[in-house]
Protein backbone atom coordinates (compact mmCIF):
# COMPACT_ATOMS: atom_id res chain seq x y z
CA UNK A 1 0.00 0.00 0.00
CA UNK A 2 3.03 2.64 1.04
CA UNK A 3 4.66 2.10 -2.86
CA UNK A 4 0.98 2.14 -4.13
CA UNK A 5 0.49 5.72 -2.22
CA UNK A 6 4.44 6.89 -3.39
CA UNK A 7 3.09 6.30 -7.36
CA UNK A 8 -0.41 8.37 -6.68
CA UNK A 9 1.84 10.98 -5.10
CA UNK A 10 4.63 11.69 -7.75
CA UNK A 11 1.52 10.86 -10.61
CA UNK A 12 -0.28 13.76 -9.18
CA UNK A 13 2.48 16.38 -8.95
CA UNK A 14 3.33 15.73 -12.55
CA UNK A 15 0.04 15.46 -13.64
CA UNK A 16 -0.71 18.98 -11.47
CA UNK A 17 2.04 20.82 -13.25
CA UNK A 18 0.54 19.67 -17.06
CA UNK A 19 -3.24 20.49 -16.18
CA UNK A 20 -4.18 21.71 -12.85
CA UNK A 21 -4.58 21.05 -9.14
CA UNK A 22 -8.55 19.80 -9.97
CA UNK A 23 -7.56 17.88 -13.03
CA UNK A 24 -5.38 16.34 -11.56
CA UNK A 25 -7.67 15.23 -9.05
CA UNK A 26 -9.72 13.84 -11.11
CA UNK A 27 -7.79 11.81 -13.36
CA UNK A 28 -5.95 10.37 -10.08
CA UNK A 29 -9.10 9.09 -9.37
CA UNK A 30 -9.98 7.53 -12.58
CA UNK A 31 -6.47 5.93 -12.15
CA UNK A 32 -7.22 4.95 -8.52
CA UNK A 33 -10.54 3.17 -10.13
CA UNK A 34 -8.69 1.31 -12.97
CA UNK A 35 -5.91 -0.15 -10.75
CA UNK A 36 -8.03 -1.15 -7.64
CA UNK A 37 -10.46 -3.01 -10.80
CA UNK A 38 -7.25 -4.47 -12.15
CA UNK A 39 -5.97 -5.58 -9.00
CA UNK A 40 -9.07 -7.46 -7.86
CA UNK A 41 -9.62 -10.09 -10.43
CA UNK A 42 -6.05 -10.75 -9.59
CA UNK A 43 -6.42 -11.60 -6.06
CA UNK A 44 -9.29 -13.43 -6.90
CA UNK A 45 -7.53 -15.92 -8.43
CA UNK A 46 -4.52 -15.96 -6.60
CA UNK A 47 -7.77 -16.74 -2.98
CA UNK A 48 -9.44 -18.94 -5.11
CA UNK A 49 -6.68 -21.47 -6.63
CA UNK A 50 -3.16 -21.13 -4.64
CA UNK A 51 -5.40 -20.79 -1.22
CA UNK A 52 -2.77 -18.05 0.19
CA UNK A 53 -4.21 -16.09 3.33
CA UNK A 54 -3.21 -12.49 4.71
CA UNK A 55 -0.58 -13.76 6.88
CA UNK A 56 1.19 -15.42 3.91
CA UNK A 57 0.65 -12.08 1.54
CA UNK A 58 2.60 -10.42 4.96
CA UNK A 59 5.25 -12.67 4.61
CA UNK A 60 5.65 -13.97 1.00
CA UNK A 61 9.70 -15.07 2.19
CA UNK A 62 8.86 -17.56 4.70
CA UNK A 63 9.68 -21.30 3.66
CA UNK A 64 6.83 -22.63 5.98
CA UNK A 65 4.05 -20.55 4.33
CA UNK A 66 5.29 -21.11 0.85
CA UNK A 67 5.51 -24.64 1.54
CA UNK A 68 1.56 -24.49 3.31
CA UNK A 69 0.65 -22.98 0.21
CA UNK A 70 2.33 -25.46 -2.10
CA UNK A 71 1.33 -28.69 0.04
CA UNK A 72 -2.77 -27.25 -0.08
CA UNK A 73 -2.57 -26.46 -3.92
CA UNK A 74 -1.18 -30.06 -4.21
CA UNK A 75 -3.38 -31.97 -2.62
CA UNK A 76 -5.67 -29.68 -4.71
CA UNK A 77 -4.67 -31.16 -7.63
CA UNK A 78 -4.11 -34.47 -6.60
CA UNK A 79 -7.67 -34.69 -5.19
CA UNK A 80 -9.06 -33.85 -8.92
CA UNK A 81 -6.73 -36.45 -10.42
CA UNK A 82 -7.85 -39.13 -7.61
CA UNK A 83 -11.66 -38.44 -8.35
CA UNK A 84 -11.00 -38.46 -12.13
CA UNK A 85 -9.14 -41.98 -11.81
CA UNK A 86 -11.79 -43.19 -9.80
CA UNK A 87 -14.69 -42.30 -12.06
CA UNK A 88 -12.63 -44.45 -15.09
CA UNK A 89 -12.54 -47.12 -12.45
CA UNK A 90 -16.28 -47.14 -12.19
CA UNK A 91 -17.06 -46.79 -15.19
CA UNK A 92 -14.72 -50.11 -16.65
CA UNK A 93 -16.03 -52.03 -13.44
CA UNK A 94 -19.50 -51.31 -14.91
CA UNK A 95 -18.55 -51.94 -18.25
CA UNK A 96 -16.64 -55.15 -16.86
CA UNK A 97 -20.00 -56.36 -14.84
CA UNK A 98 -22.42 -56.02 -17.82
CA UNK A 99 -19.84 -57.73 -19.96
CA UNK A 100 -20.12 -60.92 -17.30
CA UNK A 101 -23.92 -60.50 -16.77
CA UNK A 102 -24.10 -60.95 -20.27
CA UNK A 103 -21.90 -64.38 -20.99
CA UNK A 104 -23.67 -65.80 -18.02
CA UNK A 105 -27.07 -64.55 -19.38
CA UNK A 106 -25.99 -66.38 -22.41
CA UNK A 107 -24.67 -69.50 -20.97
CA UNK A 108 -27.78 -70.10 -19.22
CA UNK A 109 -30.15 -69.73 -22.24
CA UNK A 110 -27.99 -72.05 -24.38
CA UNK A 111 -27.86 -74.64 -21.43
CA UNK A 112 -31.85 -74.44 -22.12
CA UNK A 113 -32.70 -73.97 -25.51
CA UNK A 114 -29.20 -73.78 -27.10
CA UNK A 115 -27.33 -76.53 -29.09
CA UNK A 116 -23.78 -77.25 -30.48
CA UNK A 117 -23.21 -79.30 -32.80
CA UNK A 118 -20.43 -81.48 -34.60
CA UNK A 119 -21.80 -83.77 -37.02
CA UNK A 120 -19.34 -86.78 -38.82
CA UNK A 121 -18.82 -84.37 -41.93
CA UNK A 122 -17.27 -81.93 -40.05
CA UNK A 123 -20.53 -79.21 -40.07
CA UNK A 124 -20.19 -77.26 -36.79
CA UNK A 125 -22.62 -74.39 -35.55
CA UNK A 126 -24.12 -73.25 -32.29
CA UNK A 127 -27.94 -72.82 -32.69
CA UNK A 128 -30.40 -71.53 -30.34
CA UNK A 129 -34.33 -71.83 -30.73
CA UNK A 130 -36.79 -69.02 -29.24
CA UNK A 131 -40.39 -68.14 -29.22
CA UNK A 132 -41.67 -65.61 -32.32
CA UNK A 133 -42.06 -62.39 -29.45
CA UNK A 134 -38.61 -62.92 -28.11
CA UNK A 135 -36.51 -63.19 -31.76
CA UNK A 136 -35.08 -59.45 -30.35
CA UNK A 137 -32.87 -61.59 -28.63
CA UNK A 138 -31.76 -64.01 -31.25
CA UNK A 139 -31.05 -60.53 -33.35
CA UNK A 140 -28.59 -59.17 -30.23
CA UNK A 141 -26.47 -62.68 -30.31
CA UNK A 142 -26.41 -62.12 -34.00
CA UNK A 143 -25.29 -58.96 -33.31
CA UNK A 144 -22.48 -59.76 -31.12
CA UNK A 145 -20.74 -62.66 -32.98
CA UNK A 146 -22.21 -62.76 -36.34
CA UNK A 147 -24.48 -65.84 -37.69
CA UNK A 148 -28.33 -65.43 -39.37
CA UNK A 149 -31.66 -65.51 -37.54
CA UNK A 150 -34.36 -67.15 -39.41
CA UNK A 151 -37.88 -68.25 -38.52
CA UNK A 152 -38.97 -72.10 -38.47
CA UNK A 153 -41.45 -72.91 -41.33
CA UNK A 154 -44.72 -73.97 -39.99
CA UNK A 155 -44.15 -72.80 -36.10
CA UNK A 156 -43.91 -69.33 -34.23
CA UNK A 157 -40.06 -69.38 -33.23
CA UNK A 158 -37.03 -68.35 -34.78
CA UNK A 159 -34.15 -69.87 -34.70
CA UNK A 160 -30.07 -68.24 -34.51
CA UNK A 161 -27.75 -70.28 -36.38
CA UNK A 162 -23.67 -69.63 -36.39
CA UNK A 163 -21.21 -71.44 -37.85
CA UNK A 164 -17.96 -69.34 -38.95
CA UNK A 165 -14.92 -70.43 -37.65
CA UNK A 166 -14.19 -67.29 -35.67
CA UNK A 167 -18.02 -66.65 -34.20
CA UNK A 168 -17.77 -69.98 -32.79
CA UNK A 169 -14.18 -69.71 -31.41
CA UNK A 170 -15.61 -66.07 -29.59
CA UNK A 171 -19.03 -67.49 -28.04
CA UNK A 172 -16.99 -70.53 -26.85
CA UNK A 173 -14.69 -68.40 -24.72
CA UNK A 174 -17.21 -66.19 -23.46
CA UNK A 175 -19.33 -68.86 -21.68
CA UNK A 176 -16.39 -71.49 -21.06
CA UNK A 177 -16.66 -72.09 -17.67
CA UNK A 178 -20.17 -70.46 -17.58
CA UNK A 179 -22.11 -73.86 -19.07
CA UNK A 180 -23.85 -76.00 -16.21
CA UNK A 181 -25.92 -78.07 -18.60
CA UNK A 182 -24.36 -81.94 -18.63
CA UNK A 183 -25.26 -82.18 -22.00
CA UNK A 184 -24.32 -78.98 -23.06
CA UNK A 185 -21.04 -79.96 -21.70
CA UNK A 186 -20.66 -82.46 -24.10
CA UNK A 187 -21.46 -81.06 -27.08
CA UNK A 188 -19.33 -77.92 -26.38
CA UNK A 189 -16.47 -80.55 -25.40
CA UNK A 190 -16.22 -81.85 -29.25
CA UNK A 191 -15.98 -78.63 -30.38
CA UNK A 192 -13.49 -77.23 -27.75
CA UNK A 193 -11.00 -80.30 -29.35
CA UNK A 194 -12.01 -79.08 -32.92
CA UNK A 195 -10.62 -75.88 -31.94
CA UNK A 196 -7.87 -76.44 -29.23
CA UNK A 197 -9.92 -74.77 -26.43
CA UNK A 198 -9.42 -76.10 -23.09
CA UNK A 199 -13.17 -77.15 -21.50
CA UNK A 200 -13.63 -75.09 -18.24
CA UNK A 201 -16.34 -76.09 -15.87
CA UNK A 202 -18.27 -73.96 -13.99
CA UNK A 203 -17.71 -72.86 -10.20
CA UNK A 204 -20.93 -73.23 -7.67
CA UNK A 205 -23.80 -71.13 -8.56
CA UNK A 206 -24.34 -68.32 -6.54
CA UNK A 207 -27.39 -65.04 -6.41
CA UNK A 208 -25.21 -62.66 -7.94
CA UNK A 209 -25.46 -64.65 -11.50
CA UNK A 210 -26.77 -63.97 -14.69
CA UNK A 211 -26.75 -67.16 -15.42
CA UNK A 212 -30.38 -67.58 -13.86
CA UNK A 213 -31.77 -64.96 -16.02
CA UNK A 214 -30.23 -66.66 -19.12
CA UNK A 215 -32.08 -69.89 -17.92
CA UNK A 216 -35.41 -68.67 -17.18
CA UNK A 217 -35.66 -66.75 -20.56
CA UNK A 218 -34.93 -70.33 -22.36
CA UNK A 219 -37.11 -72.67 -20.48
CA UNK A 220 -38.89 -70.47 -17.93
CA UNK A 221 -42.79 -69.38 -17.27
CA UNK A 222 -44.05 -67.28 -15.52
CA UNK A 223 -47.63 -67.63 -14.60
CA UNK A 224 -50.87 -67.29 -12.02
CA UNK A 225 -53.94 -69.04 -10.74
CA UNK A 226 -56.41 -66.97 -10.25
CA UNK A 227 -57.96 -69.70 -7.95
CA UNK A 228 -55.06 -69.47 -5.46
CA UNK A 229 -54.03 -66.14 -5.81
CA UNK A 230 -50.90 -66.76 -6.63
CA UNK A 231 -47.86 -66.08 -9.07
CA UNK A 232 -45.38 -68.74 -9.95
CA UNK A 233 -41.90 -68.90 -11.92
CA UNK A 234 -41.32 -72.20 -13.25
CA UNK A 235 -38.43 -73.77 -15.03
CA UNK A 236 -39.09 -77.29 -16.36
CA UNK A 237 -36.10 -79.63 -17.53
CA UNK A 238 -34.69 -83.34 -17.95
CA UNK A 239 -31.84 -82.63 -15.06
CA UNK A 240 -33.12 -82.51 -12.04
CA UNK A 241 -29.89 -82.09 -10.54
CA UNK A 242 -29.55 -78.57 -12.55
CA UNK A 243 -32.41 -77.96 -10.61
CA UNK A 244 -31.98 -78.45 -7.39
CA UNK A 245 -28.92 -76.05 -6.35
CA UNK A 246 -31.78 -73.41 -7.10
CA UNK A 247 -34.22 -73.91 -4.19
CA UNK A 248 -31.21 -73.01 -1.64
CA UNK A 249 -30.22 -69.82 -3.75
CA UNK A 250 -33.17 -68.52 -4.96
CA UNK A 251 -36.03 -70.57 -2.95
CA UNK A 252 -38.72 -72.41 -4.34
CA UNK A 253 -39.14 -76.53 -4.78
CA UNK A 254 -38.60 -78.85 -7.32
CA UNK A 255 -41.28 -81.12 -8.24
CA UNK A 256 -42.14 -84.00 -10.75
CA UNK A 257 -43.76 -82.17 -13.51
CA UNK A 258 -46.23 -84.88 -14.54
CA UNK A 259 -46.59 -88.62 -14.86
CA UNK A 260 -46.63 -88.16 -18.49
CA UNK A 261 -43.61 -86.52 -19.14
CA UNK A 262 -40.49 -87.24 -17.64
CA UNK A 263 -38.99 -83.65 -16.76
CA UNK A 264 -38.63 -82.19 -13.52
CA UNK A 265 -40.08 -78.12 -12.59
CA UNK A 266 -38.59 -75.98 -10.68
CA UNK A 267 -41.07 -73.24 -8.78
CA UNK A 268 -40.97 -70.30 -6.97
CA UNK A 269 -44.04 -69.15 -5.31
CA UNK A 270 -44.30 -67.59 -2.09
CA UNK A 271 -45.21 -64.07 -1.93
CA UNK A 272 -41.72 -63.61 -0.12
CA UNK A 273 -39.74 -64.85 -2.36
CA UNK A 274 -40.91 -63.61 -5.34
CA UNK A 275 -40.48 -59.94 -4.32
CA UNK A 276 -36.95 -60.72 -3.26
CA UNK A 277 -36.62 -62.02 -6.67
CA UNK A 278 -37.75 -58.94 -8.15
CA UNK A 279 -36.28 -56.63 -5.52
CA UNK A 280 -32.67 -58.02 -5.16
CA UNK A 281 -31.98 -60.09 -8.71
CA UNK A 282 -34.21 -58.81 -11.75
CA UNK A 283 -33.13 -55.59 -10.84
CA UNK A 284 -29.86 -56.18 -11.62
CA UNK A 285 -29.51 -59.21 -13.79
CA UNK A 286 -33.12 -58.81 -15.86
CA UNK A 287 -34.61 -60.92 -18.11
CA UNK A 288 -33.86 -60.10 -22.08
CA UNK A 289 -37.00 -61.76 -23.03
CA UNK A 290 -40.72 -60.65 -22.68
CA UNK A 291 -41.14 -62.62 -19.97
CA UNK A 292 -39.49 -59.41 -18.00
CA UNK A 293 -42.65 -58.09 -18.64
CA UNK A 294 -44.60 -60.22 -16.62
CA UNK A 295 -42.04 -60.10 -13.79
CA UNK A 296 -42.28 -56.26 -13.77
CA UNK A 297 -46.14 -57.01 -13.63
CA UNK A 298 -46.03 -59.65 -10.49
CA UNK A 299 -46.43 -56.68 -7.57
CA UNK A 300 -49.56 -55.75 -9.64
CA UNK A 301 -50.90 -59.13 -9.49
CA UNK A 302 -51.27 -59.08 -6.23
CA UNK A 303 -52.83 -55.50 -5.42
CA UNK A 304 -55.18 -55.65 -8.08
CA UNK A 305 -56.52 -59.28 -7.73
CA UNK A 306 -59.85 -60.04 -6.38
CA UNK A 307 -61.76 -62.06 -4.36
CA UNK A 308 -64.79 -64.50 -5.97
CA UNK A 309 -66.99 -62.71 -3.57
CA UNK A 310 -65.55 -59.10 -5.09
CA UNK A 311 -69.29 -57.14 -6.11
CA UNK A 312 -66.87 -53.74 -6.88
CA UNK A 313 -67.37 -53.18 -10.39
CA UNK A 314 -64.20 -50.17 -10.54
CA UNK A 315 -61.89 -53.01 -8.75
CA UNK A 316 -63.14 -55.99 -10.82
CA UNK A 317 -62.66 -53.74 -14.00
CA UNK A 318 -59.10 -53.34 -12.96
CA UNK A 319 -58.55 -56.60 -12.83
CA UNK A 320 -59.75 -58.05 -16.06
CA UNK A 321 -57.46 -54.50 -17.86
CA UNK A 322 -54.70 -56.02 -16.05
CA UNK A 323 -55.28 -59.68 -17.51
CA UNK A 324 -55.46 -58.64 -21.21
CA UNK A 325 -51.93 -56.62 -19.77
CA UNK A 326 -50.50 -60.07 -18.60
CA UNK A 327 -51.68 -62.02 -21.19
CA UNK A 328 -50.36 -59.71 -24.17
CA UNK A 329 -47.22 -59.30 -22.51
CA UNK A 330 -47.75 -55.50 -22.00
CA UNK A 331 -45.74 -53.38 -18.72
Amino acid sequence: MSIMLVLIRCKFEIIRKLVGISEAIRLILVFIKLKFFNLMPKLFIFNTHIFINKTCISHPKSPLLKNKSSLIFSKNMSTKSLDNKNTGVRAQSSMEFCDLAFREWLAGLIDGDGYFLLSKNGYNSCEITMDARDKKVLYLIQQRYGGSVKQISNAKAFKYKLRNRAGLISIISDINGLVRNPTRLLQMNKLCEKFDIELKYSENLIFNSGWFSGFIDSDGSIYYNESSGQVFIGISQKNKFLLEPLVDIYGGRVDISSPKIEAFKYVVYRKTELFNLIDNYFSKYPLRTEKMKRVNLIKKFYLTRVSKNNKDIVKFNEWVKFKDRWEKYQD
